[in-house]
C-alpha cells in the first residue's frame, strides 16, 4: 500500500472531488440539450454516463435531481413494474450470439439490425442500413465481426427469415472441421422470437430511448405531408440526410451499452458486471470464452459480391443530383449534416428540388 501511494504521488495523480468540481449549470444545459433531441426518453443513468463521456464531473445524484426537476412527466413515465422473467443461460462468451433486425423506423427508410452475445450482453454489431432483409448485407455485418475478433461463436440464434440464408451456410461451413457437439449445422439454431429472448431484451429497452423520438420525429413529416417513403426520390433524401446522424447514434449506444453495469440477476450464473470486462475477460467471473479462433484467410472465400455486400445508402444517381443541387443553390462549403437541425435544413431542400424535377 505504502509502494501504491508512493507511486499516486509521484504521478500525481488523486482523487477528483466532485461536490466541488462539478457545475450544476452545465449539467442542467447538457440535460436539457438531451431532452430536446433523441435523449427524451433517457433515464438518469444514461444521461450520467453521456455526461461523464463528454469529460464533464458530474455526481449521478446531482443527475437525477436535475432530470427530476426538468423533466418530472418523464421520470414518472419510466417508472415500470418488475416483471418475472424465466431463466436464461449459457455458459461463456462466444458461446451463442444473438441476432434479429429491428423494423420500428423502417416505414421511413431505415432498418436496424444487431446481435448480442448471451453470455456478457455485450453487442456485437448495431448497425442501420436501408434494408434488413437483404442476406447478403447481414453476412457482411457478420464477416466484419469475424475479422475483427478472430473468431466466430459456437452457435447462433436468429428468427426463421429469408436474411438469415448466407449467414447460415457461412457459419456452418466456418463450424464444419470442429468436433464438439454443436459443430456444423448444430452450431446455427433458428427458432421464434420469444426463444431469441437476448436480442429482443435488448430491443425492449431500446425501443424506449432515441428511437422512439425518431419515430415520432419521422411521423411528423409524414402527417404533415413531407415525407412519403414509397417515393424513391424522397426516400434517397431522407437517407442522405439523416442516416449518417442515427448511425452515429448507434455507435454511441454500443459503446455506452458495453461499459454500463448489468444490474444483479436472479440467474447466479450469469454474474454482475459491464459487458466489454464479461466478454474479454471471462476468467474474473469463473468462466472462458468458447470463441472458435478462425485464420482471417478463412473468410476470403466468401468476400465475393455474390455472398456479401458493402450496404449503400444513397444510389450513385442521387449523389449526382445533391452535388447538382449544391452547386445549383450556391452551397458553400458542404458537408453532410452532422446535427437533426442542419439535417432538417437540408431535407427540405433537397425536398423542394425533387418536387421541381418530378
Amino acid at each position: 500500500m505504502s509502494t501504491l501511494k508512493r507511486d499516486l504521488v509521484a504521478l500525481g495523480l488523486s482523487r477528483r472531488h466532485l461536490a466541488t468540481a462539478e457545475n450544476p449549470n452545465e449539467i442542467r444545459q447538457l440535460i436539457e440539450e438531451e431532452l430536446a433531441g433523441s435523449g427524451v426518453n433517457l433515464g438518469y443513468r444514461k444521461i450520467w454516463k453521456i455526461i461523464q463521456s463528454k469529460g464533464i464531473p458530474a455526481k449521478r445524484q446531482t443527475v437525477m435531481e436535475i432530470l427530476r426537476e426538468v423533466d418530472p412527466e418523464g421520470v414518472q413515465a419510466r417508472k415500470k413494474k418488475r416483471l418475472r422473467r424465466r431463466i436464461y443461460s449459457v455458459p461463456g462468451p462466444d458461446h451463442l450470439w444473438h441476432i434479429d433486425g429491428y423494423d420500428k423506423l423502417k416505414p421511413y427508410g431505415f432498418s436496424i439490425h444487431g446481435c448480442i452475445d448471451g453470455f456478457s450482453r455485450r453487442l456485437i454489431w448495431l448497425e442501420v442500413c436501408p434494408s434488413n432483409k437483404n442476406p447478403r448485407v447481414i453476412a457482411k455485418f457478420f464477416i466484419d465481426a469475424a475479422k475483427q475478433l478472430r473468431g466466430i461463436p459456437l452457435r447462433i440464434r436468429c428468427d426463421d427469415g429469408t436474411e438469415n440464408s448466407i449467414i447460415e451456410p457461412i457459419q456452418v461451413a466456418l463450424r464444419s472441421a470442429d468436433d464438439d457437439e454443436f459443430s456444423g449445422e448444430g452450431s446455427f439454431l433458428i427458432g421464434t422470437s420469444p426463444a431469441n429472448q437476448r436480442i429482443e431484451c435488448f430491443w425492449s429497452q431500446f425501443n424506449k430511448e432515441r428511437p422512439m423520438w425518431w419515430r415520432f420525429f419521422f411521423k411528423d413529416l409524414s402527417d404533415n405531408g413531407l415525407l412519403d417513403i414509397a417515393v424513391p426520390a424522397v426516400a434517397e433524401c431522407v437517407r442522405y440526410c439523416f442516416m449518417d446522424i442515427l448511425r452515429a447514434e448507434l455507435t454511441d449506444v454500443a459503446l455506452r451499452w458495453n461499459q454500463h453495469i448489468i444490474s444483479p440477476s436472479q440467474n447466479v450464473s450469469l454474474p454482475r458486471g459491464r459487458p466489454d470486462s464479461l466478454y474479454f475477460l471471462p476468467q474474473l467471473y469463473e468462466s472462458r470464452s468458447y470463441r472458435k479462433e478462425i485464420n482471417i484467410d478463412e473468410l476470403s472465400v466468401f468476400e465475393d459480391p455474390e455472398v456479401i455486400i458493402q450496404p449503400e445508402d444513397n444510389s450513385p444517381e442521387f449523389l449526382e443530383f445533391v452535388s447538382q443541387a449544391v452547386e445549383l443553390k450556391g452551397i458553400e462549403n458542404f458537408s453532410k449534416p452532422k446535427t437533426t437541425k442542419d439535417a432538417l435544413e437540408l431535407y427540405f431542400i433537397l425536398l423542394e428540388l425533387v418536387q421541381e424535377f418530378m
